[in-house]
């Protein structure tokens, strides 16, 4: 798609460039630029908040995005400051992670409801995380809060714990960042203004209580056998 105009969104033009799906979106709209992928999401807060020339997209803009095509419904990207960028794909470790904390919360949590890999909308954008339980929101709507997020890092343990504030200003009770490399789990409780509050490391020999009824969750099973 490279070149394609996305007028829908700004009076400035904007192009997507790049073939590969891990690749796809750069997005010039006026006189800046703004690229998303693994390399924006390492720069952390401070490329995001740099004085410069670009149009920071809202939740409509990127749903008029993919209304034009621009975007397709499928491509994993997250609206972080108004700034897209992409998730990278899971590996077979994170995906076998993400299906152990499935298994175990599906039908444990009463009438809330468990996502996974879903939409939740935080100031600035949105967010994808690997498993949520939420309130059941109106039909017609994302959720803006939940109680218990929960993010697999293989590779991005970084990334992952640069979006502590913004959870703990979504009001999200706890988030739990699943370090596959360091094999621990930390927990982050009582969402504030300016942060989480409380925030402990697990290892393997541990339990971690759940904040959704569900049953405590055996850091060693969760994170299995030793490669």
């Amino acid at each position: 798609m490279a070149g394609t105009p996305c007028s829908v969104v700004t009076n400035e033009p904007c192009v997507v460039t790049g073939s590969s799906p891990g690749s796809r979106h750069v997005a010039t709209l006026g006189r800046g630029a703004v690229k998303s992928g693994a390399g924006l999401a390492s720069l952390g807060r401070e490329m995001l908040s740099a004085e410069a020339e670009f149009h920071r997209l809202s939740v409509d803009d990127v749903h008029r995005m993919v209304e034009a095509g621009v975007l397709r419904e499928e491509d994993r990207v997250e609206l972080i400051d108004g700034v897209l960028v992409d998730v990278n794909p899971p590996g077979a470790p994170h995906s076998t992670a993400v299906a152990w904390l499935t298994r175990h919360f599906v039908g444990a949590v009463g009438e809330r409801e468990v996502r996974v890999q879903d939409l939740l909308l935080v100031d600035g954008g949105f967010l994808l995380p690997d498993l949520m339980v939420i309130d059941r929101p109106p039909r017609d709507r994302h959720p803006s809060t939940a109680a218990l997020v929960v993010e697999v890092a293989a590779t991005t343990e970084r990334h992952d714990a640069w979006k502590a504030p913004r959870y703990a200003a979504a009001q999200v009770a706890e988030y739990w960042i699943i370090d596959l490399v360091a094999r621990a789990v930390t927990v982050h409780r009582d969402p504030r203004a300016s942060g989480y509050h409380h925030v402990t490391r697990h290892g393997e020999g541990e339990r971690i209580p759940t904040p959704v009824g569900a049953p405590e969750v055996e850091v060693a099973a969760l994170l299995g056998p030793r490669g």
